[in-house]
């Protein structure tokens, strides 16, 4: 939600102010909060495997240098990568994830059960 809010419809920040009369509480309690704030992964339909912080606590899309207009097509789902029996990632990305330090097996998922 505060993703929505303060991006555009074509994923860029905006560029000018605006007031929030809950914003000054949410930065203060960001730090503490931060750590706890994770998604439950069940069937991954609705979790953004670019623009979501599911795998790390900053989106994969921060991790990757790629122009504005070519992250519209990157649309991926993380049920994209989730069959009956948990992960199921190509080899390419299962190395992208270890070489940035994320055991991505350790990661539960229920492909039976909602996303949290």
């Amino acid at each position: 939600m505060i993703y929505a809010k303060l991006h555009t419809k074509s994923e860029e920040r905006i560029k000018y102010h605006k007031s929030s009369s809950v914003w000054p509480g949410i930065k203060f309690v960001e730090p503490i909060n931060k750590p706890f704030i994770r998604w439950i992964i069940g069937n991954g339909k609705k979790i953004n495997f670019w623009r979501d912080t599911w795998a790390t606590c900053t989106p994969l899309r921060e991790h990757i240098d790629l122009p504005i207009h070519l992250w519209k097509l990157c649309t991926a789902k993380v049920s994209d990568f989730i069959n009956p029996d948990g992960w199921n990632f190509p080899m390419d990305i299962s190395l992208v994830f270890l070489a940035m330090g994320i055991d991505i097996y350790s990661i539960p998922c229920d492909s039976n059960a909602e996303d949290f």
